[in-house]
C-alpha cells in the first residue's frame, strides 16, 4: 500500500515540476531588461550599451533620465533622474506605511496627507504639489514611491508599466518644470480647488514676495475668493487698497474672521461704525468681534458710551463682561461706578476683579465698602487682592484731595477738612471747642 502512495506522490510532483520548467524563461535577467526596453522606448530614446534598461526622456525645455533595475522577486525599481534638481533642494516625499502622518510642513490637503510623508521647507513644498502633482501621485498607487535628492522613484513591474509609466513621467515633468517658488504659489492660490490649500499658499507667498507686482495681481484676485478668510488676508496685504474688502468683513457670520477684520483695520474704523459693530456682534453673539470693538470705544473717551460698555457687562458673561469692565476703566468715567458696584455682586471672578480694579481707578468712597464686602466673601485670592488694592487706591486719592476738595484728616482725631490752597480753607477748628472757621484770615465775633 505505501509503495503504491509513494508511486502517485512522486509522479504528480514531477509533474509539477516539469511544468515549472516549461513555463522558466531561459535568462531572467536578460528578458526583464528586454521588456523595460520595449516598454521605455514608448516615451523616450533608449541608452546604448547600458547595463540596464535606461532612456532619455524628452520635457520639451530639458531631459531626465529613467532607469530601471530590475529585482529578483517582487516588482523593480523604476528611478527617474533630474538634470539639474534645485527646485527639490531639501525636499523630501514618500509613500506613507501606517495610515496619516504628522507632517511639519503640511500641504492642506488631508486625503494627500494620509498617503504621504511630507519633509522639506514649507515654500518648495506647497509650491511644488500643486492639485495636479498630488492628483497624480495618489492615482499612481505605487508602493515605495518617493522623491528625494532629485529623483522620483516608484516600485512597478513591467507587465505595469503601460499604466503607471505615463502617471511617473507626468509627476517627474512637473517637477522639473522651471518655475519660480513664488510664481508657483501664486498659480496654486488662484487655481488650487481645496481652500486650505488655496490659504497656506497665499500666506507662504505673502512671505516670499509681499511687494511683488505678480503677489499684488494675485492679492487682488483672491479678495473675490469664495472662502472670507482667503478674502480678509489678501486684503490685509493689499494694506489701504484692501480696507474696502475688510470693512465688509466685519459683517462676517463667521465670528472670527470680523473679529480680524476689525483689528486689522484699526483706527480706520470711525468710532460711530465700531460702535455699530459692536451692537450687531452682542446681537449675535459674536463675542470676538464684540471684545475686538471695546477697546478703540474706550480710548475714544467719549463719557456717553459708559452706557453701552456697562450694557455689555451688564449682560454678558466670562470673558466679554470682564473685558466690558476693563473698557470703562479705561474710559474713566465716574459715571461707570454704579455699574461697576453692581458687578462686583456677580458670582463671577474674572468679572468681579476686571471691576474692582476698575474701581480703584475711578471709584470713590461709595466704592468702599462694596469693595470690603467682595473682599470678605470672596473664595480666591485674586478678588481679596484686587479688592483690597482698590480700597487703598480710593483711599489715597481722598487723602490726597486736590485743592477745594474734601479730604480725610491725616490725624488721629479723624478732622474732616477742605484741602490746602492758599486761603478760605474751610476746617474743623483743633482747639477743644471744635468752633468751623475759615483759615487765614481774622476770626469773626
Amino acid at each position: 500500500m505505501w509503495d503504491v502512495l509513494s508511486f502517485l506522490a512522486l509522479l504528480g510532483g514531477g509533474s509539477l515540476f516539469l511544468r515549472s520548467l516549461r513555463g522558466r524563461p531561459g535568462n531572467p535577467k536578460t528578458s526583464g531588461d528586454q521588456a523595460w526596453r520595449n516598454a521605455l522606448a514608448l516615451y523616450g530614446t533608449p541608452v546604448e550599451d547600458a547595463s540596464s534598461a535606461q532612456a532619455r526622456i524628452s520635457t520639451g525645455e530639458d531631459s531626465l533620465h529613467i532607469q530601471v533595475e530590475p529585482a529578483q522577486h517582487g516588482p523593480d525599481l523604476v528611478t527617474i533622474f533630474f538634470p539639474e534638481p534645485l527646485e527639490l533642494a531639501g525636499v523630501e516625499i514618500r509613500k506613507a506605511v501606517y495610515g496619516r502622518q504628522v507632517h511639519d510642513p503640511e500641504s492642506g490637503d488631508s486625503q494627500f496627507e494620509s498617503r504621504f510623508w511630507i519633509s522639506g521647507p514649507g515654500r518648495l513644498v506647497s509650491a511644488l504639489l500643486d492639485a495636479e502633482t498630488r492628483r497624480l501621485m495618489i492615482s499612481l498607487g505605487s508602493g515605495r514611491l518617493k522623491i528625494s535628492d532629485g529623483q522620483v522613484r516608484a516600485e512597478m513591474a513591467v507587465e505595469q508599466a503601460p499604466r503607471l509609466l505615463p502617471l511617473l513621467l507626468d509627476i517627474a515633468k512637473r517637477l522639473a518644470r522651471p518655475l519660480g517658488v513664488a510664481e508657483r504659489l501664486a498659480e496654486n492660490v488662484l487655481n488650487d480647488p481645496i481652500t486650505e490649500v488655496r490659504l497656506r499658499n497665499l500666506v507662504l507667498l505673502l512671505r516670499e514676495a509681499p511687494r511683488d507686482p505678480k503677489t499684488v495681481a494675485t492679492l487682488r484676485v483672491a479678495c473675490a475668493d469664495r472662502n472670507t478668510w482667503i478674502r480678509l488676508r489678501a486684503a490685509s496685504g493689499l494694506g489701504a487698497e484692501g480696507h474696502a474688502v475688510l470693512a465688509e468683513l466685519t459683517e462676517s457670520e463667521q465670528d472670527a474672521v470680523s473679529e480680524e477684520a476689525v483689528l486689522l483695520l484699526g483706527r480706520n474704523l470711525t468710532l460711530q461704525r465700531t460702535r455699530e459693530i459692536l451692537a450687531q456682534a452682542v446681537d449675535q453673539h459674536h463675542h470676538r468681534t464684540a471684545r475686538a470693538c471695546l477697546e478703540p470705544i474706550s480710548l475714544g473717551g467719549n463719557a456717553e458710551d459708559v452706557e453701552m460698555l456697562a450694557n455689555v457687562m451688564a449682560v454678558q458673561d466670562g470673558e466679554l463682561a470682564a473685558a466690558a469692565a476693563q473698557a470703562l476703566k479705561t474710559l474713566g468715567s465716574p459715571a461707570a461706578e454704579p455699574s461697576l458696584i453692581l458687578a462686583l455682586q456677580r458670582k463671577q471672578e474674572d468679572l468681579q476683579v476686571a471691576a474692582a480694579i476698575a474701581l480703584g481707578r475711578l471709584g470713590s468712597a461709595a466704592a468702599v465698602l462694596p469693595l470690603k464686602e467682595a473682599a470678605a466673601s470672596a473664595r480666591r485670592s485674586a478678588l481679596r487682592k484686587a479688592a483690597r488694592e482698590a480700597v487703598a487706591e480710593i483711599q489715597s486719592r481722598l487723602l490726597g484731595a486736590t485743592p477745594g476738595q474734601l479730604s480725610l484728616s491725616g490725624t488721629d482725631a479723624g478732622n474732616l477738612s477742605l484741602a490746602q490752597a492758599e486761603g478760605g480753607e474751610l476746617s474743623l477748628a483743633t482747639d477743644p471747642t471744635g468752633r468751623l472757621s475759615l483759615g487765614g484770615g481774622k476770626e469773626e465775633g
